[in-house]
């Protein structure tokens, strides 16, 4: 997969196979979708958070999803054209936030821990490899959205 900045602040994406289609597909897959409940653990249980803020974190995750799951699935092509996506100032933090939960649905399930320390060779099995290599790519993709159009 290509990923290009471009002009206007935003970045182009130009997946080049099917495997390319597949790591973005698989966004809705690896995304974490008891997400904002989990925070919820997180807080003092006197705060409300569960009745006040998490059903509007629900709602805000699954229309991040929602949004970046549209954007992938009319972009794809029908036959072999090439085609392309592009994430606008608009909907960067759309992707910002899918990107982010899927990286933490993978590492709910798989425990990569610190990326510094893994070597994915080290991973036992080919299902665990591709999910830390979905996971490094959600992480530089979010990278490039943050360098090239949330900061730009």
């Amino acid at each position: 997969m290509t990923v290009m900045p471009i002009l206007n602040g935003g970045l182009k994406l130009v997946p080049e196979s099917e495997k390319d289609w597949l790591a973005l597909g698989n966004l809705a897959a690896d995304a974490d979708c008891d997400l904002a409940n989990r925070l919820a653990g997180l807080m003092d249980e006197e705060s409300m958070w569960e009745d006040i803020v998490v059903p509007d974190l629900e709602s805000h995750f699954s229309t991040q999803l929602g949004t970046v799951l549209k954007t992938i699935k009319a972009a794809q092509p029908d036959d072999e054209e090439e085609s392309e996506i592009e994430i606008t100032k608009e909907d960067a933090e759309d992707w910002y936030g899918a990107l982010n939960q899927a990286r933490l649905g993978l590492e709910k399930t798989y425990h990569f821990g610190q990326e510094d320390e893994l070597d994915p060779s080290d991973l036992a099995n080919p299902e665990s490899r591709n999910a830390y290599l979905r996971s490094r790519f959600y992480s530089s993709l979010q990278g490039l959205i943050l360098e090239y159009v949330l900061e730009f």
